[in-house]
């Protein structure tokens, strides 16, 4: 091999290998997007989806997902809270604001002045914090989605007993579980295209190298 054949293939292998990562990062934040997704619809769960008697949609994995729900949904309880707590402190320096008496001396006016911008700089730093803890949520439902993703399957995999059986399936169930069936449905399709994506890239490696090994998921 010449000199410049050993560089195109370092260039292609290069390429390759940051196309492979860059596919590997898009499928897991598809997978934290769908923690998101899920986690939002499951907490709107008038019908106890997720109770004992959870009925087919999680057949199988009911009580995995259930405990890893209830997990996710104890950690935001616990950062709303504290966001709430947070709200409270800034209705009450509102409140205080808008309360005030007039002002009849410029002792009165300097002092006012002074708490409004001690005020203010409070409710800027309460505000940040309620931000922080929304990214908090954010990230708790991410890792919510990462850790279920692959115990939970498309509609098209469920195991029925006889011909036919998923379509009928399919459409007795309620639409609270049409929404999270087609939340889990276009996840999965999104990630297995991704992780064609992949499998194509690696192929093309191996052609490129043939005694490379594919990469390690990051």
């Amino acid at each position: 091999m010449s000199w410049w054949d050993k560089v195109k293939k370092s260039g292609q292998k290069t390429k390759l290998r940051a196309d492979i990562t860059l596919a590997e990062r898009e499928s897991k934040a598809r997978q934290k997007k769908f923690g998101i997704d899920l986690y939002n619809v499951l907490a709107n769960d008038k019908q106890k989806l997720l109770g004992v008697a959870a009925g087919t949609l999680f057949k199988g994995n009911q009580e995995e997902l259930k405990a890893a729900f209830e997990r996710a949904r104890d950690d935001i309880a616990g950062r709303l809270a504290h966001k709430e707590e947070l709200q409270r402190k800034r209705d009450v320096l509102e409140v205080k604001g808008a309360h005030t008496m007039p002002d009849t001396t410029v002792g009165e006016k300097l002092n006012k002045a002074g708490k409004a911008v001690a005020d203010a700089g409070m409710d800027t730093k309460l505000r940040a914090q309620q931000a922080l803890i929304d990214r908090e949520i954010k990230i708790r439902k991410e890792e919510f989605g990462l850790e279920i993703f692959h115990a939970v399957k498309p509609s098209d995999q469920k195991e029925r007993g006889i011909k036919g059986a998923l379509s009928n399936a399919i459409s007795n169930l309620s639409e609270h579980e049409k929404d999270i069936q087609s939340v889990i449905d276009l996840a999965k399709k999104d990630v297995e295209a991704i992780d064609r994506k992949i499998q194509s890239l690696n192929r093309q490696m191996h052609l490129v190298d043939p005694e490379s090994q594919p990469l390690a998921p990051n």
